[in-house]
C-alpha cells in the first residue's frame, strides 16, 4: 500500500477518535475529579495562586482551563471562607453550580483540549509502532488505540490520567532514543519530557526508576553509543559510554527539574505574594509528623481497619526539599499529600471493602476491562516475537515497554490506592504498541483474516458502549452491566450519570416520587433532577438536605457505588451488630420524637443538644439506607439507566419488607 494511503487511513483513525471521544460530552456529565481539576486550573492561570488542588498535574489543569478562559463564562470567586481555606470543591461547586449557569458551556471546551493530548498520544504511538513493525503495525496500533474504550472515556475529560499517559509514552521514547545516540537535541527532549511527566500527575516519580532500568539495559547491550553536535560525531566504547551515558542523563534531569520550576513561574512560594500558604491539608498532616492511626469508623462503633501511619521516605524527602527549596513548595506539597492519603484509601472489590487495598486488584481490573480482541493481540503479538529469527533483537527494542511495565505494574500491586482502573491507563498505549507484533507473522490470508477481524472486534466493543466508555467491562466480566460486582468508583460509576438518569426521569417517571443516592460532585438539582437524596451526605452539599426523610413508594435510583456503600459508614454483609444498632436507634427515635427538644436524650439518658440530635439521626440513616441496600442487593433492579443507576419501583409492602422485616432481610 502506497505511503499516502497509510496515511488518509491514519488520519480517518484520528478523525473517529477525535468524534467518539467529544461526543460524549452531552450525554456524560460531570465525572468525580472534572470540577476541582478545572478550578484549579482556572485559578493557576488567573492568580498565580497554586494552593488549589496541589496533588493534581499541574500541567494538564492549567492547559484545561485555557479553554475555559476563551468562554463566556464568568472567572470563580477567588475570595471568600473557601478560597482562603484552598478548599477547591467549595471552590468549584459556587463557580460551575451557580443558579442558571451552564456548566458544561465551561466544561465542554476544556474537555476538547484533553482531547488534544488524546490525539497526540495516539500519534506517538503510531509512529513509534511503525518504526519497530512497519507500516501496517502502526495502523493496527492506532485503531486499536483510537477505538479503545478507555483511552475514549479518559480522553475527553477535565482530569491529569491522559496527560500523565502521554508524558509517560514520549518520556520512555524520548529516554531510549538518548541512550542510543546523545545529540543536543535528544538530552533537551528527555529533559524536557520528564518536566511534562512530572507536571502532569505525581505518578510521574516512577520515571526515575523507569530510566535506571533502561539505563541498566542499555549498559548490558554494549555496542558503544554516538555522541554527535557542533557538526561532529563519534562512537565511545567501555568506561567513555558509561560516562557519556551518565552525563546526557544528569542534562537530562537538569532540565526536567528546570522544567518543574518554569511550571510555577520560578517561584517557590505557593501564593503569589509568597506568604505562607494555607493548604486544603496542613503541612503536618502531609508530613506525618505526628504518628497517626487512620480507618473509618462505622455505625455501629466498629472500625473494622485501623491503619498506622508514620513518616516514611518521601514525607523526607520533601521535609529536606522544603528547607532547601529545591523544587516548588506546591510541587513538594502536592507529592506529599498524594503519598500521605494514599496509605490508606476506601476501595471495594468483588463484594469486599477496605482502606489498604489487595494484591489482585489491578490485575482483575486489568483482565476484566481490556477489551478480549486486544487481549487475544497480545497474545498473537508475545508468539509472533519470540519465533521471529531475530527474537532478541526484537526484545531489546521492545525493552522499553517490558521495563515500564514490570516496575509501573510492580508499584500499582502494592499499592493501597485501589479506587479505579484509570490508573492503569498508560499501560494501554505500550499495549497496542507491542499488539502491533500480531501483523509480523501474519503473512497467510487466514493470519491477516484473523488479525483484522480481531481490530475489527475492538472497533465493534467500543461502538456498543458508546458515550459509556467509562462503564466499559468485557464478557468476563458480564459486560457493563455486570461490571458492578467487582469494581465501582472511577472503574464504573465516577458520577457522570446524571444527563442520563434526567433523561430516563423525564420520560418514564414523570409525577412520581424519586429518592436519588448518588455518588459524584455533580449537583443533581442544577442538572434538573429534583429527588430526595439518602445515603449520600457525604456527596451531598445541599444547605437544605433532610437527615433522615421519610421513604415511601416511589422511585428509588441508587448508583452503583452506593450500591455497594463504599462511601458510607455502613459497609460489608449486614451484621448482627449493625442489626441490633439499627433497631435500638429505630425505637429511640420514635421515643425522642414524641418530647420537646429541649428534652430528648441519647440511649444513655444524658441530654443531647441540636447537633448531638442530628449526628445520631445521621447514624440512624446510614444504617437504615444500608439496610436497604442490602435488601436490593437479592432483587433485580426494574432498569439500569446509564450502566450506573439502578431503578427500583418499591411499594409500601416492599419498604416493609426491606426497612422492618425481622433480621437480615
Amino acid at each position: 500500500m502506497p505511503p499516502r494511503l497509510y496515511r488518509i487511513f491514519a488520519a480517518l483513525l484520528l478523525a473517529a477518535f477525535a468524534w467518539l471521544a467529544l461526543g460524549q460530552t452531552e450525554r456524560v456529565g460531570l465525572t468525580f475529579d472534572e470540577p476541582a481539576h478545572l478550578a484549579a486550573g482556572r485559578a493557576y492561570n488567573a492568580t498565580g495562586d497554586f494552593r488549589l488542588h496541589a496533588e493534581n498535574g499541574l500541567l494538564p489543569q492549567r492547559w484545561a482551563a485555557l479553554a475555559a478562559a476563551w468562554t463566556d463564562a464568568p472567572a470563580p470567586e477567588f475570595s471568600g471562607p473557601a478560597w482562603e481555606s484552598g478548599d477547591v470543591w467549595g471552590v468549584a461547586r459556587a463557580w460551575l453550580f451557580a443558579p442558571g449557569r451552564d456548566t458544561m458551556a465551561i466544561v465542554g471546551p476544556a474537555r476538547a483540549m484533553i482531547a488534544l493530548l488524546a490525539l497526540a498520544l495516539l500519534g506517538v504511538i503510531w509512529r513509534w509502532s511503525a518504526a519497530l513493525w512497519g507500516e501496517r503495525g502502526g495502523l493496527l496500533t492506532l485503531a486499536l488505540a483510537a477505538f479503545c474504550p478507555h483511552l475514549l472515556a479518559h480522553g475527553a475529560l477535565v482530569t491529569s490520567d491522559t496527560a500523565a499517559a502521554l508524558g509517560f509514552a514520549v518520556a520512555l521514547l524520548a529516554w531510549w532514543r538518548l541512550l542510543h545516540r546523545v545529540t543536543p537535541g535528544r538530552v533537551l527532549a528527555a529533559g524536557a519530557a520528564t518536566a511534562f511527566v512530572a507536571l502532569a500527575k505525581f505518578s510521574g516519580v516512577l520515571l526515575a526508576p523507569v530510566v535506571l532500568g533502561l539505563i541498566l539495559v542499555r549498559l548490558t547491550r554494549g555496542g558503544g553509543l554516538v555522541v554527535a553536535g557542533g557538526g561532529r560525531r563519534g562512537r565511545v566504547r567501555g568506561i567513555r559510554c558509561t560516562a557519556w551515558l551518565g552525563g546526557a542523563a544528569l542534562a537530562a534531569v537538569l532540565i526536567g527539574w528546570i522544567g518543574v520550576w518554569a511550571g510555577y513561574g520560578f517561584r517557590y512560594a505557593a501564593t503569589p505574594d509568597g506568604g505562607a500558604a494555607r493548604f486544603a491539608q496542613t503541612w503536618d498532616e502531609v508530613l506525618l509528623t505526628t504518628p497517626r492511626t487512620g480507618g473509618s469508623v462505622m455505625a455501629d462503633g466498629t472500625r473494622p481497619e485501623a491503619v498506622e501511619m508514620r513518616a516514611g521516605v518521601v514525607q523526607k524527602f520533601v521535609g529536606w526539599a522544603r528547607e532547601a527549596k529545591l523544587l516548588p513548595e506546591a510541587w513538594l506539597y502536592g507529592l506529599a499529600f498524594t503519598d500521605r492519603f494514599s496509605r490508606h484509601r476506601l476501595a471495594y472489590f468483588a463484594g469486599e471493602v477496605r482502606e489498604r487495598g489487595w494484591a489482585g486488584f489491578f490485575p482483575a481490573a486489568f483482565a476484566l476491562k481490556t477489551t478480549l480482541p486486544a487481549l487475544a493481540l497480545a497474545v498473537l503479538a508475545a508468539l509472533a516475537v519470540a519465533r521471529h529469527r531475530r527474537a532478541r533483537r526484537l526484545a531489546y527494542r521492545l525493552a522499553p515497554l517490558g521495563v515500564f511495565a514490570a516496575i509501573y505494574g510492580g508499584f500499582a500491586l502494592a499499592s493501597s490506592l485501589n479506587i479505579g482502573h484509570r490508573h492503569l491507563l498508560p499501560l494501554y498505549p505500550l499495549l497496542y504498541v507491542f499488539a502491533g507484533a500480531a501483523l509480523v507473522s501474519a503473512r497467510s490470508r487466514f493470519g491477516l483474516a484473523l488479525v483484522l477481524a480481531l481490530a475489527g472486534w475492538q472497533a465493534v466493543e467500543a461502538w456498543r458502549v458508546r458515550p459509556h466508555y467509562l462503564t466499559y467491562f468485557n464478557a468476563l466480566a458480564g459486560g457493563p452491566p455486570g461490571g458492578h460486582r467487582f469494581l465501582v468508583d472511577s472503574s464504573l460509576d465516577w458520577g457522570q450519570g446524571l444527563p442520563e438518569l434526567r433523561q430516563w426521569l423525564d420520560a418514564r417517571a414523570a409525577g412520581e416520587r424519586v429518592y436519588l443516592s448518588y455518588f459524584g460532585s455533580d449537583d443533581p438539582r442544577h442538572a434538573g433532577i429534583r429527588a430526595t437524596r439518602i445515603g449520600d451526605a457525604y456527596f451531598d452539599h445541599a444547605p437544605d438536605r433532610l437527615i433522615l426523610p421519610a421513604l415511601e413508594p416511589g422511585i428509588y435510583a441508587i448508583s452503583a457505588t452506593m450500591l455497594h456503600r463504599v462511601y458510607t459508614q455502613v459497609r460489608g454483609p449486614w451484621s448482627e451488630s449493625y442489626e441490633r444498632e439499627y433497631r435500638r436507634l429505630v425505637h429511640w427515635w420514635a421515643e425522642q420524637e414524641r418530647v420537646p427538644a429541649a428534652e430528648r436524650r441519647d440511649s444513655e439518658g444524658r441530654p443531647l443538644d441540636a447537633a448531638g440530635y442530628a449526628a445520631e439521626l445521621h447514624r440512624l440513616e446510614q444504617l437504615r439506607f444500608g439496610r436497604l441496600c442490602r435488601w436490593l442487593e437479592r432483587r433485580a433492579p426494574d432498569t439500569i439507566v446509564g450502566n450506573i443507576f439502578f431503578i427500583h419501583r418499591l411499594n409500601a409492602e416492599d419498604l416493609q419488607h426491606a426497612l422492618l422485616a425481622p433480621g437480615d432481610s
